[in-house]
């Protein structure tokens, strides 16, 4: 029943966004913003450090970071959550032959539709958003507001920025994209169509060096803006707990069937498909142990899924985060994904399957040879042979501290890194 009233209720705000643009009341809009920002239990503290108000742009990857930090520390400005829909729904209305009535759940906003928009309608919705910030600036008169984007790719925010931008609040970047293949890096220096929302961020944070430079090649205007912070998720995996455990636990990071792989014309064909399907092959061989817990955890259920039929002995999540999977496995097959260096960083028995033609190889990360194999029965017989073996975990990271180093920075003052970001 709570559920039901959840939904409805949640719908009936969405409708109420809209007609607010639909009206052309900025006003109301800007209430109907303020009465929905809430502080989530895991980031509410009795007294904050300052008169600042953080309001976060809502993305479920990217809260982890800002809920460790908040746990850690007790220096830190009030923050309030935004739905991050509502910028999509402001949007739609906004674009030259949109509809009135339509379902509220799933404005129908495309990256093409961003580019096209209309110069008039342009205006006009950076024009509500500029009003929409004001009023929001007078709800929280005598605090300093500002906001936290994780992805400053989400087109549907540029007018939001604008309008922030009119009204002197500032807007920080919580880059939360900043793992990459060299070769993805470089195209994207190169092509990518979002390079002229990076002058919007008044800081920028970033968890590597990598990304700090990609950032600075598309616009040197952010190298005074940048702070390099490092990945605050790295302490949900750091482990200084010995454990002898018997080899028995396989969990499959199921990963993106092009990650690491530049969008170009010549690359259109390519995927990792191959390496994705014999994994699950050999995945339903050891199914039939009965000794094996063996667990297949999709980042969500958009991700590409193989049509081979999974053994029904192993159990396959899509919802929810992945550490408590990672820190309860022994075995971890996974690619091209902060899922990996996760991995690494909780010093598990790590397996990168690679089992395509030696020209793709340049679109791996930057892993050591050790844990890539190149061929199924490689990667089979490995298995066999640690299944029933006590091992201390977590194992020693030596060869991997420079994986871990270049796409997560260092763990030390993570959390100080951040606490500065935050309030400054």
């Amino acid at each position: 029943m709570k559920k039901i009233i959840y939904t409805f209720f949640k719908f009936f705000f969405y409708m109420s966004i809209y007609l607010s643009c639909v009206s052309n009341s900025p006003r109301l809009c800007a209430y109907l913003i303020k009465v929905s920002l809430n502080t989530p239990k895991k980031l509410k503290k009795s007294k904050y450090s300052n008169n600042k108000v953080t309001i976060i742009l809502y993305r479920a990857i990217g809260m982890r970071d800002v809920e460790i930090i908040s746990n850690l520390s007790n220096k830190l400005p009030k923050l309030l959550v935004m739905d991050r829909y509502i910028t999509k729904l402001i949007l739609y209305n906004f674009l030259k032959g949109r509809k009135i009535f339509f379902n509220y759940w799933y404005a129908p906003v495309s990256e093409k539709e961003y580019f096209d928009q209309n110069e008039t309608y342009k205006k006009k919705h950076n024009l509500f958003w500029t009003e929409v910030i004001f009023y929001l600036k007078k709800y929280y008169r005598g605090k300093s507001l500002n906001f936290i984007t994780f992805n400053w790719k989400y087109f549907a925010e540029t007018a939001l920025y604008e309008g922030c931008k009119n009204n002197s609040v500032a807007v920080k970047l919580w880059a939360k994209e900043s793992l990459q293949s060299d070769l993805d890096q470089k195209h994207e220096i190169k092509h990518d169509e979002f390079k002229d929302m990076l002058k919007y961020f008044k800081k920028i944070a970033v968890y590597n060096n990598l990304t700090k430079k990609k950032f600075i090649k598309m616009d040197k205007t952010t190298s005074g803006k940048i702070i390099l912070g490092g990945c605050p998720r790295m302490l949900d995996f750091i482990s200084s707990k010995k454990e002898k455990k018997i080899v028995k636990n396989i969990l499959f990071l199921s990963f993106s069937s092009t990650n690491g792989i530049p969008p170009l014309k010549e690359n259109r064909r390519l995927n990792w498909h191959l390496s994705y399907n014999k994994v699950i092959k050999i995945l339903n061989e050891f199914a039939e142990n009965k000794k094996l817990n063996i667990v297949i955890k999709r980042k969500n259920k958009f991700v590409y899924k193989t049509n081979l039929k999974i053994n029904n002995k192993i159990k396959v999540y899509e919802d929810g985060h992945a550490n408590a999977f990672v820190n309860n496995a022994d075995i971890i097959i996974t690619q091209n994904s902060g899922a990996t260096i996760d991995s690494l960083v909780n010093g598990k028995i790590v397996m990168v399957p690679f089992f395509e033609k030696n020209n793709m190889k340049k679109f791996l990360y930057n892993f050591n040879k050790e844990i890539i194999y190149t061929s199924e029965e490689e990667m089979k017989k490995k298995i066999k042979s640690l299944i029933g073996k006590k091992i201390s975990f977590p194992l020693k990271k030596q060869n991997h501290n420079k994986t871990i180093e270049y796409y997560y920075g260092k763990p030390a003052k993570v959390v100080e890194r951040y606490v500065g970001f935050l309030n400054s």
